[in-house]
């Protein structure tokens, strides 16, 4: 029989072209399973599980080609006839919904993936796969069978949303099980009272997270930033005349909070009230590539998005000749803290990595308040990007997906070679030199920058350091960095691994998913351990403001 590694493996494959499908990449997807049907055509497996393995992959090169022909590998002839010794799907999925009605939860499930493996009602048999998993609690094995639904790229939208429901309950039980990030509520949007006059929901802006804040850029002008304080500023109407808000709402700027390379971030209050918000406006050459109606719209999407662990976006102002994102507002950035080379103890480094996984995850793969499932990359992930409470071990990634709007609205604005050089520490092989993604979809480039800062976390050094554009080429493109556990010993062999696998240059060899990162990630805490009661958070902040 076909080892379960071996199986997982070309599962996993196959699961990755479904992706590629989906995601328009059809020749990838090609590509992927031509591969296997050739590695299969050269192992020496029983013929049984060979033609298993292939006639599902052929199955689904003939959805993809609408040819059969087309499906078929060079020098691979043997998915061609059936063994009649084969098993028969049919009866396996009988089987199985009999062991399922006496509650034999683990057997059903090996009769389901045995039917399932050669395409018989496939999307029936790994859901219900991933339904008897549940029943032994079992959340990663289930979550895996969900997946394999979800990615099929001619699965209904009522069966997307209905597995995604329960990928969404998996992930919540698993949660429980574990230690979970302390998240505070989510601030109220901005023209919503809660009817005291004070400000219950939204975190203020307090003196004392001020000594954290470093900017990252000291070369900018700060005169014309300060200028503004005092300056009124409103909503923007949008081209139909509607708010994003649903109606005008008026702002007074009052501190300059932060002057960064890539945009400066005031403090703002809302006009009747005591609450306030961080409003955000991009600096040239980025603002070159933010037209209106396209950041509106990118905002749009953003403030259909629920999630705990990315930053709410509420508003788009307009201030002097451009746009203001008015946006939830936490003390302290990823960047700040990491300035001074300081590494984090591996729990906690642990603990907010998750959290980080957690916040793509919800991007890669999310369903809105309008009900939509949209997948959004962030693709600009850096430390500046991932912003956190000066209270408690608890973060949040903004900007996710504006990335991807630039450069789609100019591309020539946010073009690689344009970047300032502390920029391109947080950027992919194939940002670099696109050949090398090799048709790959976004997400394995948001889990390499993922890794990058990963491993600055854990060592307090930057994985890739260089003085000019060149010099990040080579390095990111043709070199791996010193594995963390070099400057650390005790990082544990196993995170160890997970970062180097993220650095992969070949995006093919890093992981699969942010959930399938997480979950293993997840398996590093210990059940005791709580940064916000141990204090190691609170200390960790203190040798920072030393440094």
């Amino acid at each position: 029989m076909l080892s379960g590694e071996l199986f997982q493996t070309y599962m996993s494959r196959l699961e990755e072209a479904r992706l590629y499908y989906e995601q328009g990449l059809g020749d990838g997807a090609v590509e992927i399973m031509h591969g296997i049907l050739h590695e299969l055509s050269g192992l020496e497996l029983p013929e049984a599980d060979r033609e298993n393995i292939s006639a599902l992959v052929q199955r689904e090169l003939e959805k993809i080609t609408g040819s059969s022909n087309a499906a078929t590998a060079p020098g691979d002839e043997s998915h061609e006839q059936q063994n009649p010794a084969a098993v028969d799907p049919s009866e396996s999925y009988q089987y199985a919904l009999a062991l399922m009605d006496g509650q034999f939860w683990q057997d059903a499930i090996h009769e389901l993936k045995k039917a399932a493996v050669v395409g018989n009602q496939m999307f029936e048999c790994w859901e219900l796969a991933g339904d008897c998993a549940g029943r032994l609690e079992h959340w990663e094995e289930a979550i895996s069978y969900y997946e394999i639904v979800y990615t099929q790229p001619n699965v209904s939208e009522d069966l997307k949303r209905q597995v995604l429901s329960k990928i969404t309950k998996c992930t919540q039980a698993l949660r429980k099980k574990e230690v979970r990030p302390v998240v505070a509520p989510k601030p109220e949007p901005p023209g919503k009272n809660n009817g005291s006059g004070e400000d219950g929901n939204i975190e203020h802006i307090q003196e004392k997270s001020a000594e954290y804040i470093v900017s990252s850029v000291t070369s900018f002008d700060q005169s014309p930033a300060s200028r503004l304080i005092g300056e009124q500023i409103a909503s923007w109407r949008m081209g139909n005349g509607e708010y994003l808000t649903g109606g005008r709402i008026v702002y007074r700027v009052s501190n300059v909070l932060h002057v960064g390379v890539s945009s400066l971030v005031v403090e703002l209050e809302e006009e009747g009230s005591n609450r306030r918000f961080a409003g955000q406006l991009l600096s040239t050459p980025f603002n070159e590539a933010a037209r209106p109606e396209t950041l509106a719209n990118w905002a749009r999407t953003q403030t259909m998005i629920d999630s705990r662990y990315l930053v709410s976006i509420y508003d788009i102002a307009h201030v002097e000749d451009q746009l203001c994102i008015v946006r939830e507002h936490l003390p302290l950035s990823l960047g700040d803290l990491l300035t001074g080379g300081e590494a984090m103890p591996v729990p906690l480094a642990n603990y907010l990595a998750y959290q980080i996984l957690i916040a793509l995850g919800d991007l890669h793969l999310h369903m809105g308040q309008d009900e939509r499932i949209r997948r959004i990359f962030h693709l600009d992930l850096r430390p500046s990007r991932i912003l956190l409470s000066d209270e408690r071990p608890r973060l949040k990634i903004n900007n996710g997906g504006l990335w991807k709007t630039l450069e789609d609205s100019n591309p020539k604005a946010v073009a690689i070679h344009r970047l300032p050089l502390p920029f391109l520490a947080y950027r992919a092989p194939e940002q670099f030199r696109p050949y090398l993604s090799r048709r790959k979809p976004p997400i394995f480039t948001d889990i390499y920058l993922f890794g990058a800062i990963f491993y600055e976390m854990l060592t307090g050094i930057p994985a890739f350091k260089a003085s000019s554009f060149e010099e990040y080429e080579i390095q990111h493109c043709e070199q791996y960095p010193n594995p963390p556990k070099v400057w650390r010993r005790d990082i544990p062999e196993e995170v160890n691994d997970v970062v180097m696998r993220c650095l992969e240059l070949d995006p093919f060899k890093r992981w699969r998913s942010t959930t399938e990162l997480a979950l293993v990630l997840e398996k590093t805490f210990t059940s005791s351990y709580n940064p916000a009661k141990d204090g190691s958070y609170a200390q960790f902040l203190k040798n920072c403001k030393q440094n």
